[in-house]
């Protein structure tokens, strides 16, 4: 697939994907001085920027701490 088209699938601009290419992050071929993608290489770059989803965690409410040692003076 063409850069464009890479770019649209990614959903990045084609310099950002240039910028991965020349940074290797994303696999690419180089065939006569363009730059192409395989279908395979952009699905598992894709996969690779996954980010998992974390569950919240439920606390309990925090107590106050009560002050009965103290008398308060008017």
């Amino acid at each position: 697939m063409t850069v464009a088209e890479a770019a649209k699938k990614i959903g990045v601009s084609p310099s950002k994907l240039y910028q991965l290419a020349a940074a290797r992050a994303i696999s690419h071929f180089r065939i006569g001085g363009k730059i192409v993608f395989s279908d395979l290489d952009v699905d598992a770059y894709l996969a690779s920027c996954r980010v998992g989803a974390v569950t919240p965690v439920v606390t309990a409410p925090r107590m106050r701490p009560r002050l009965k040692h103290l008398t308060l003076r008017p």
